[in-house]
Formats: structure tokens, sequence, C-alpha cells
């Protein structure tokens, strides 16, 4: 055999090897889908956001559930948590908000030996909380002395977050002594005709809304006349 037959021979054994050699081209992981939608985009501070992830994967030429699929939640770039499929590809997802304004949660799927990384986002707002009420702030009061009686009067002071539904007045004989005289009036005056003439008496006024009573008004004290 001459040297140029014989180079081709073993040219054409090497490439035969080689082709034969090769690795099988492998096979793509499925690719993995999340269906995500929030059950509200607008919650209170201190609601949750929740929601139920659908988490799928190819098999073949159809979609079918992904149970197992470990999925981290994401609120603003920040991990909250994880949640996993189930055996339905259903994942359940609650966060409770915090933060008052807008944000946006996200779930992700990091991928695995078989499966592609997948991901979905969803904005939502939180609002800030309804301030809590409380009880009204005191009134100031006056008192003015007359024939045989004393007319107080008071301003309507802040409700604290509640109508302010009454007026409860108290009296003394001496300073700071002052007991219930009359309770749930209306009106921001009352005319204590039990007075009597020469005697000084004390007097304090508190405002009634939903929540509560108020403190003590200032202390006004005045003699009928």
């Amino acid at each position: 055999m001459s040297i140029r037959r014989m180079a081709a021979a073993l040219v054409a054994g090497f490439l035969l090897t080689a082709v034969f050699a090769l690795p099988a081209a492998a096979k793509s992981a499925p690719v993995t889908k999340i269906t995500f939608k929030l059950d509200s985009h607008q919650v209170a501070a201190g609601d949750d956001v929740t929601s139920a992830v659908f988490v799928q994967t190819r098999s073949g030429n159809q979609w079918v559930a992904f149970p197992g699929a470990v999925l981290t939640i994401k609120v603003d770039g920040l991990d909250v948590g994880t949640t996993t499929s189930a055996a339905d590809g259903l994942a359940p997802v609650s966060y409770t908000a915090v933060e008052a304004g807008d944000h946006v949660m996200k779930v992700v799927f990091a991928g695995d030996d078989t499966h592609k990384k997948a991901q979905r986002a969803q904005g939502f707002e939180v609002s800030a909380p309804a301030p809590v009420a409380t009880a009204p702030d005191a009134p100031v009061l006056s008192a003015t002395a007359g024939t045989a009686l004393v007319s107080l009067s008071w301003t309507v002071p802040a409700d604290g977050g509640s109508a302010i539904t009454s007026y409860n007045v108290y009296r003394g004989d001496t300073t700071g002594t002052e007991t219930l005289l009359i309770s749930a009036l209306t009106g921001t005056t009352y005319d204590d005709t039990t007075a009597v003439t020469d005697s000084t008496y004390y007097y304090v006024v508190t405002a009634v809304n939903a929540v509560g009573e108020s403190a003590w008004s200032n202390e006004a004290s005045a003699t009928a006349l």
C-alpha cells in the first residue's frame, strides 16, 4: 500500500472514531410556567396580601401541574418567605403588609436539574391604618355668678376622632372635691339653679364620646348672688 493510501485510511479511521465518540446532545430542561395574581392589589396596613400561585411544567406537548416546586417570595427585592406547590401545582402565598405605599411582590422558582427557572411579579398598594379614636380633649370652662344661680359655659374640645355625644358637669363646695352634678348635657352651657346665695361653688366639666369621657376641664368657681 502506498504511503498516500495509508495516510488516507488513517484519516478516515480517525474521523469515523471521532463521529461515533461524540456525546449525545443534552436534552433541554422543561420550561416552568408560573401563574400569579394577587387576590387584592389594595390592602390596609396590618392585613395580609394573598394569592394562590399555579406552577406548571411541560410534559411532551402539554402543560402539567408541577408539584414540589419551592418558590421564594420577595417584596421590594427582599426575601420574606417561601412556599411549595402541592400535587395540583398550587402554592399558597400570604404576606402581612406593614409599610404604607406602593410595593412589588415577586415569586421566584430558582430552577433545578430538570426544570428551568421562572418568576412572576405583581404590584400592590398598602393604605395607612385608620387613626384610632380616643376620648375627647378636656373642654375649657368658665363660671359666672347670677342671682341664686351660677351660669356655666365651655368650649367644644377636639373630639378624639369620634363625635362628642354629651357633657358632664361636676360641682364641689371646696376646690378639688367635685362630684357629678348633672350628666348627658348636649349643649355647651348650663345654669346651676341649685346654687345658694352667698355660697361659693367649684365646677369642672367633661366631654363624652363613644370611646369614653375626657379628663376634667380647668376648675372654675363662682359665688351665687
